[in-house]
């Protein structure tokens, strides 16, 4: 009897020993986390390394501050004005508007001969950043006002001052403008008055502390 309890005993002991003790386990997770915390960092921070010197992210950031900082925090400005007059006044933009507008810019490019990948290439944007740009231009749109009327008078104005502009090629003039198109240039033209005009005034109620100057 007593032999067998002998045995238990040492059963019990064994499966103990098999067993990680909590701190090892923890350590090891510790350490992992901190690896992978470098290594993301090291992504994250570095940019480059040139003969061995590593260059940080706040070193380019310093440099595109430098060379178009004001112009690039106007625009960020804008667009945030825009995004909060568009909220406050309940204007959206369906997904649906915003294919409409891409598929008009891919059928512009396309009868250009090229495509509208190549073109975001060469801009240096992605589809996102286009699709940003598409939803501020229909936001910004709306809350201007695009009921715009354009005369017959306003028309023969368009054309007859076409007409005396010389041409802008040598081999060959541009055909004249129908009065359709004469009309929706004219409509283009007031928008962008009538937009600029709206985000003028947004500027100026907004209230806008500055941290940093550029």
């Amino acid at each position: 009897m007593a032999k067998k309890e002998k045995i238990v005993k040492k059963d019990i002991t064994s499966s103990l020993v098999v067993r990680p003790p909590k701190k090892v386990f923890f350590l090891s997770l510790i350490a992992l986390l901190v690896v992978g915390l470098i290594y993301f960092s090291a992504k994250f921070f570095l940019v480059v390394s040139v003969n061995g010197q590593l260059i940080n992210r706040l070193t380019i950031i310093k440099e595109l501050e430098k060379q178009g900082g004001k112009k690039t925090l106007d625009v960020v400005i804008l667009k945030t004005l825009i995004n909060q007059e568009a909220k406050k006044r309940k204007v959206a933009v369906s997904q649906k508007d915003i294919d409409a507008e891409i598929q008009k810019i891919e059928a512009n490019v396309t009868a250009q001969g090229s495509t509208l990948d190549q073109l975001l290439q060469q801009q240096g944007m992605k589809k996102s950043d286009l699709i940003e740009e598409i939803k501020i231009q229909l936001l910004v749109t709306r809350m201007a006002g695009s009921n715009i009327s354009v005369t017959d008078k306003e028309i023969d104005n368009y054309l007859a001052s076409q007409k005396t502009q010389p041409p802008s090629g040598l081999a060959q003039t541009a055909p004249e403008l129908t009065r359709d198109q004469a009309k929706e240039a004219i409509k283009q033209q007031k928008l962008q008055q009538k937009i600029q005009t709206f985000v003028a005034d947004l500027k100026a109620k907004a209230k806008i502390n500055y941290f940093i100057k550029y």
